[in-house]
């Protein structure tokens, strides 16, 4: 019975020294703190969107008439000058038209002449009748017969001046469009399309058509891009940008902001604005139509002192924020923590400036150049000491 007791008692002790054991291997979880370092620079405040380069003027040239392109004299990539012949439509028809109605407008001419010989003649005679009435020589109704002939002779002349005028008409609308169908180039410029075909019929009746696209001066170029609502109050006529494009992908190309249009662009419940750039393409590299990755230039600031963005958003876990609670903080302002000697962070409140890419600059009269900012906590357990296995032998 002795035996047993004493027994029962060492087993205790050794069960209690192994989980004794066992918590004091089990420590708190270290925590390691990624940093990264304040620095000084420049930084530049920019906003990214894509966009397309279109000429700085495009004309659409179309016709006026229907009928058979007889003769094309431009085609892609052709250098045209105001006023030069591009295309003739078969003239045949319409030079036809012409000569008719010139010749309606002699007729009417003539029958105008004859109507005003015929006016004098029957002036004349009324007037002879004038005075033979006075003298009771004829009677009223022969005096009344002439005045009404010369009445009549009277408004043919009027219905034949007319005619005059009409006739001309005709033969000016005629000769028009014998002009039309000579397509001329109505501005200085490089043809970009060109639509039709010799041979090819084309119909005005309805809508003009299209048979070239020039572009009228590939020297200036622009860019068309939208700007979400969120930036475009940031945007300003005269501020900088920079671009580059995939047929060129390690040369960047300078621009300047021309126009911040007000008509909005809703897509999926997204806005923006057209922001228009101007580009100098003096070497003609840039070509109508090429996707443009754009950043507009806000802002820049030299020797700022500046964290990444995810710094300041940065909150430590409440299990080691150790001290009264935090200070409430002001609008411009947010938290920033510095790791110090001895594995312990800090809070520091800072005043932001300019917001980059990437980078925003900072002002504070607690935090210097080369402080290690905090970006992450990552809490680090160490393992688990195992207590050695116990053996009793009885």
């Amino acid at each position: 019975m002795k035996r047993a007791i004493i027994i029962t008692i060492v087993l205790a002790g050794f069960v209690a020294l192994y989980f004794a054991c066992g918590s004091m291997s089990k420590e708190e979880p270290e925590i390691k703190y990624m940093t990264v370092p304040v620095e000084k620079g420049t930084l530049r405040a920019e906003i990214s969107s894509s966009g397309t380069l279109k000429p700085l003027v495009e004309v659409l040239v179309g016709s006026q008439v229907s009928g058979t392109i007889k003769k094309l004299y431009a085609d892609y990539e052709s250098v045209v000058k105001k006023g030069q012949l591009i295309a003739l439509i078969d003239p045949d028809m319409y030079a036809a038209k012409a000569e008719q109605a010139s010749a309606d407008l002699e007729a009417a001419k003539a029958s105008l002449a004859k109507s005003e010989v015929t006016l004098e003649d029957e002036n004349r005679t009324l007037q002879r009748k004038e005075g033979l009435i006075g003298k009771s020589s004829i009677s009223q109704q022969e005096y009344d017969s002439a005045k009404t002939k010369a009445d009549a002779a009277r408004a043919q002349v009027v219905v034949d001046k007319a005619k005059v005028a009409q006739a001309e008409a005709k033969l000016k609308e005629a000769a028009l469009q014998l002009q039309y169908c000579r397509i001329e180039a109505p501005v200085d410029g490089v043809v970009e399309a060109r639509n039709m075909d010799a041979g090819q019929t084309v119909t005005a009746s309805f809508q003009t058509p299209v048979l070239f696209k020039i572009a009228e001066d590939l020297t200036r170029m622009q860019v068309h891009t939208n700007v979400d609502e969120a930036d475009v109050g940031r945007v300003l006529v005269g501020q900088k940008a920079a671009f580059t494009v995939p047929a060129f992908p390690d040369n960047e190309f300078t621009a300047a902001v021309n126009q911040i249009r007000n008509d909005p662009k809703i897509e999926q419940n997204v806005v923006t604005y057209n922001v228009i750039l101007d580009v100098d393409n003096s070497d003609l590299k840039l070509r109508p139509g090429m996707t443009a990755n754009v950043r507009i230039k806000l802002d820049e600031v030299k020797d700022a002192m500046m964290v990444p963005d995810q710094a300041l958003r940065f909150n430590p876990p409440e299990s080691i924020v150790d001290g009264p609670v935090l200070t409430e903080l002001k609008p411009g302002e947010r938290r920033l923590w510095k790791l110090e000697t001895g594995n312990i962070i800090r809070p520091v409140i800072v005043r932001v400036g300019i917001s980059g890419t990437e980078r925003i600059q900072i002002f504070s009269d607690e935090t210097k150049v080369g402080d290690r900012a905090v970006v992450e906590a990552i809490s680090k357990k160490k393992q688990d000491q195992k207590a050695p296995a116990l053996r009793f032998r009885f």
